[in-house]
């Protein structure tokens, strides 16, 4: 299988090394939830108390191969994914553990924000297996993963 590498990159990247694949990839939700306390006076006026504003990402693929060497760009398959996730990844990848929290950097137009996060879900679900381009070939696996995340 011929590997395309696309020009612009990765929208999402974990650890700063770690490149989210962009095959198949739906649109990347990224929403604001703001802390903070509110509540009315005696004398009938309202006080609002901010907080803090966190950030929320939301991202799912179809269709994901299993493993960075089937994906278009290089990046993160479905199972490289769920082995973060579950902290089995290499230590040597830098991967650190989707079980504790993370940096995420997400990389738009000329910007480049980088936040700390912890998932919040995650699921994997096995849409195609044992697919091959011909006998000599390692099957692989299409998966469809979703992610969510949420800021420290």
């Amino acid at each position: 299988m011929t590997q395309m590498t696309l020009p612009v990159g990765s929208i999402l990247y974990l650890n700063s090394n770690i490149k989210l694949s962009e095959h198949n990839r739906q649109p990347v939700s990224i929403s604001t939830t703001r802390i903070e306390q509110s509540k009315r006076m005696s004398n009938g006026t309202f006080r609002k108390f901010f907080i803090a504003d966190k950030e929320a990402i939301s991202v799912s693929w179809n269709m994901l191969p299993s493993f960075s060497t089937f994906t278009v760009d290089g990046g993160y398959g479905a199972v490289d994914l769920k082995s973060f996730y579950e902290g089995t990844a290499a230590k040597s990848a830098g991967a650190l553990s989707g079980q504790s929290t993370f940096d995420v950097s997400i990389n738009y137009g000329a910007a480049t924000r980088q936040i700390e996060m912890v998932f919040t879900s995650c699921s994997f679900e096995i849409v195609r297996r044992n697919v091959k381009e011909d006998v000599a070939n390692t099957p692989q696996e299409f998966w469809n993963v979703s992610i969510s995340m949420e800021q420290v």
